[in-house]
């Protein structure tokens, strides 16, 4: 990021992937408490910030609970215009490479919020540290589900970071044969 940008709006990403509905159409209560933590933000950013107009709620949840999700939002005085479910995503990692794509067009930067459990805080870590000069600010929410889900939670996570690293190792596996197949000599000449 140059230095000449300053920051501009807010984008809060209410992480709720693995979401299990239950049966009588309700959210999880460590979910509940993610939606608790979110309208928080949202309300600071509504009564503090003078940006407060670009302010966009992302929730990053599949198709059924992400509208569960925006409708217990709304009732908690979200605006329904500024709330976005996205489902186009493997972990938190897949997320925030598709979130920085697009904050990157923008001329100036948010601040981003991300909304999990505090149990994922060791994921968003190694995630954000490789977005040096953008303001990304974990919000933990507590999650009182037995360590067992937790950590299933989290063996997700990470099979899915690896199913990525094994894809894009692939990827320059097949770019090396075609540039090796499109430039046969180079080897020639560099052993000689």
């Amino acid at each position: 990021m140059s230095e000449n940008r300053f920051l501009s709006g807010n984008v809060i990403v209410l992480y709720c992937n693995f979401v299990q509905i239950e049966s009588n159409n309700q959210l999880p209560p460590h979910i509940m408490e993610r939606i608790a933590v979110c309208t928080r933000i949202y309300e600071r950013i509504m009564k503090s910030k003078p940006d407060k107009s670009d302010t966009i709620v992302n929730i990053a949840a599949g198709n059924e609970a992400g509208n569960i999700i925006k409708n217990h939002l709304i009732e908690n005085g979200v605006e329904e215009s500024k709330i976005v479910v996205i489902n186009s995503y493997n972990n938190i990692g897949h997320l925030f490479s598709v979130l920085m794509d697009e904050i990157k067009k923008r001329p100036n930067p948010p601040v981003i919020y991300f909304v999990s459990s505090y149990q994922q805080k060791d994921i968003f870590d190694k995630v954000v540290a490789g977005y040096k000069g953008y303001k990304i600010q974990f919000e933990g929410a507590f999650d009182k589900r037995p360590n067992e889900f937790v950590e299933e939670d989290a063996k997700r996570e990470k099979l899915n970071k690896r199913f990525t690293n094994v894809k894009e190792k692939g990827k320059n596996k097949m770019v090396d044969m075609l540039l090796n197949y499109i430039f046969p000599d180079n080897k020639k000449r560099q052993s000689s």
